[in-house]
């Protein structure tokens, strides 16, 4: 250890020196060495016993007290306060004791006025309570003072349901019959319709005795039969196939009405064709026009007596007034096309039976079709596909809007169109309009006499009266 720069043995030594030797060893100066204490390299530094003893001083300030010292005057300091705080302790304890009390005596207030207020809400409420109490009271009273009332009105209730019931089901049944009465005489009306007033028969082919064997004549003929028209060649003979007569018109069977344009393109300058028909009764457009005319007003007609309102609205002079064009006749006679099919869905027809352009045999369905009910009502349920596939021939041909008269307007006409009662010549009582034996036999068989067939052929005359004046 190194010596004592002090004489005084009690006094802990400021410095020590090192010898020469151990300074030797240091491997940053002569005279640094390693603190024991903070492990760093000083010249001046402390044995480990001093410092264990408390005999060393501060190295920066330089103060004669030692650390022994402040450290016997901290444990005396620390003494003195457990003895001032043992004396504070015993004086305050009695003011511990009153403030405890206190706190306990301010909650027991605040806790009592929170009852009294509580207990006074109760109170109130009970008061209120009772008041509603005996107002329920009086209430069931009456109630049940007046309930045998009530009963007495619920019996009466259910008895006026009773027979209100049975009035209404009486109703409906009586509903029923008049239904069926209905459907009946609708039937009635609309065979005598068809027998009277609207006859239609079939016109069969007239068939060739002879053929013949020369080849250059039989292209002769069939070319004769065609006319060029519209930038197309078009038969225009339908001698040989099978037609409906209606009243006296005919119609082509196929529903193929190309002889009427055939004839205005060759008329409608106003010089007759070279193949025109001299006679009235023989001329394919009129009888076109004039049948499609009677299909027309029979397909209204029918419309009244089954209460049914038409997609598309058919005047009865549409097809007579004047000449119409190949687009004004396509559309007016898909109208009437798409009117008798409605009819026909309407009433139940069977879909297979039906073809779009065939007019006079849609009609017939109406009688002869297995399916049909006459004068039914209520919601229908068709099969889409066969209702699609029907109104496809039709579609391009409705949608044409060339006409800028009434037809424009879907809708049923409001008041019928009177026919005048126009004085014509003497004529037998048979159709107006015949194209072979069998046809006038049969027209014959099955016109009415006296004002009926004066008014066909009063509308005969009125169509040729006006054709004559274009």
């Amino acid at each position: 250890m190194a010596t004592i720069s002090s004489s005084d043995d009690s006094i802990a030594p400021k410095d020590f020196h090192l010898s020469t030797s151990t300074d030797s060893g240091s491997r940053l100066s002569l005279n640094r060495q390693k603190c024991p204490l903070c492990h760093n390299f000083r010249k001046v530094f402390y044995c480990k016993d001093c410092i264990y003893s408390g005999l060393f001083y501060s190295s920066r300030q330089r103060v004669t007290e030692g650390y022994i010292d402040k450290q016997k005057a901290l444990l005396e300091l620390q003494d003195s306060k457990k003895t001032i705080e043992k004396n504070c302790l015993s004086s305050l304890e009695a003011r511990r004791k009153f403030d405890i009390l206190n706190s306990k005596i301010r909650q027991a207030r605040d806790r009592t006025k929170v009852l009294k207020s509580a207990l006074e809400n109760k109170k109130q409420s009970k008061v209120s309570n009772e008041v509603k109490f005996l107002e329920l009271k009086d209430k069931n009273e009456k109630r049940n003072r007046s309930l045998p009332k009530y009963d007495n009105k619920v019996q009466e209730l259910e008895n006026y349901v009773a027979v209100r019931r049975e009035k209404v089901e009486k109703i409906r049944d009586t509903t029923r019959e008049k239904q069926e009465e209905l459907k009946k005489l609708v039937k009635i009306r609309i065979q005598q319709l068809f027998k009277y007033i609207f006859p239609i028969s079939t016109v069969k082919p007239t068939m060739e005795t002879e053929s013949s064997s020369d080849d250059m004549v039989s292209a002769l003929a069939e070319a004769s039969q065609t006319t060029f028209i519209s930038d197309r060649w078009e038969y225009s003979d339908y001698m040989g196939e099978m037609k409906y007569c209606i009243v006296g018109p005919t119609l082509p069977g196929s529903g193929n009405y190309s002889a009427y344009n055939i004839w205005v393109a060759q008329n409608q300058d106003g010089v007759p064709g070279s193949n025109m028909t001299s006679s009235v009764e023989l001329n394919p457009a009129f009888s076109i026009s004039a049948a499609l005319t009677y299909t027309a007003q029979l397909v209204n007609i029918l419309s009244f007596y089954f209460n049914i309102r038409l997609p598309y609205k058919m005047q009865y002079s549409d097809f007579c007034n004047s000449y119409m064009s190949e687009q004004q006749f396509a559309r007016r006679t898909a109208r009437l096309n798409a009117n008798i099919l409605y009819l026909c869905l309407l009433q139940n027809v069977d879909l297979c039976d039906l073809q779009s352009t065939e007019t006079i045999h849609n009609i017939l369905q109406l009688l002869e079709n297995g399916n049909c009910d006459l004068g039914r009502e209520g919601p229908m349920e068709f099969d889409l596909h066969k209702v699609n596939a029907l109104e496809q021939p039709l579609t391009d041909n409705l949608k044409i809007s060339e006409d800028s008269d009434s037809e424009e307007g879907d809708s049923f006409p409001v008041e019928w169109e009177a026919v005048p009662h126009v004085q014509c010549p003497e004529i037998a009582a048979g159709p107006a309009i015949s194209q072979a034996p069998q046809m006038i036999t049969t027209q014959q068989a099955s016109s009415m006499a006296g004002g009926l067939v004066n008014s066909a052929a009063a509308s005969i005359a009125s169509l040729w009266r006006g054709f004559t004046r274009k």
